[in-house]
C-alpha cells in the first residue's frame, strides 16, 4: 500500500503547484497521495501556514515580476545509451539569456561536496533543455531558488556534456 508523501514533500509539491498555476502556464500534472484538505487538521494547518509564508517569500523574488517561458517541463535526454528524465521548475528569459530555475522548498546544501552534487541535476537540465531546444548549452544558465531561505545559489560553471558523460562513466563502471 502506498505511503502518503512525507509532510516536505507535500509542501514542495504544492508550492510548485502554486507557482504554476500563477503563471497562466500549464505543465503536466503530477498528483500526489495527500493534500492539504486530506491531512490531520493540524498538519494542514501547519502546512498551510508554511505555504502562505513562501508565497509571500516568493512574491518577492526577482522571479514574481516575470513570466516564464516553460514550467513543469519534462525533457527525456538521451544520454550514453539511457534516457535521462529532467523536469524542469521554469525557464526564464533574462537579458537575451535562457535561465533554468530550480525551485527549493528544502534547506540549501551546507558543504561544498553537497553543492557539487546538487549542482550535477542543473548541469543535465542545461543540457537537456539546450538539446530539445537546439541551441548552444552555454546560451543557457541554471540556478537553484531556496524559497524557504529566499536564497539563490548559482553555480560558478556548469559541467558539459563531455564532463557529465565522463562522471557518468566512472560512477557506473563496476
Amino acid at each position: 500500500m502506498p505511503e502518503k508523501p512525507y509532510r516536505a514533500t507535500r509542501l514542495g509539491t504544492l508550492f510548485h503547484s502554486w507557482v504554476e498555476g500563477r503563471s497562466g502556464i500549464v505543465g503536466s500534472r503530477e498528483t500526489i497521495d495527500s493534500f492539504l484538505s486530506e491531512s490531520d487538521s493540524d498538519d494542514s494547518e501547519l502546512q498551510g501556514a508554511e505555504l502562505a509564508r513562501l508565497q509571500k517569500i516568493f512574491e518577492k523574488s526577482e522571479w514574481a515580476r516575470r513570466k516564464p517561458l516553460e514550467v513543469e517541463r519534462e525533457l527525456h535526454l538521451p544520454f550514453d545509451g539511457h534516457i535521462i528524465i529532467c523536469k524542469i521548475d521554469a525557464v526564464y528569459e533574462v537579458d537575451g539569456r535562457f535561465q533554468i530555475v530550480d525551485w527549493k522548498t528544502g534547506k540549501p546544501p551546507v558543504s561544498p561536496g553537497e553543492l557539487a552534487e546538487r549542482q550535477l541535476q542543473l548541469a543535465l537540465y542545461r543540457l537537456a533543455f539546450a538539446t530539445w531546444k537546439g541551441i548552444d548549452p552555454d546560451s543557457v544558465d541554471a540556478v537553484f531558488y531556496y524559497v524557504s531561505d529566499d536564497r539563490v545559489i548559482a553555480p560558478e560553471r556548469l559541467y558539459d556534456r563531455d564532463e557529465l558523460l565522463e562522471l557518468w562513466r566512472s560512477a557506473t563502471r563496476t
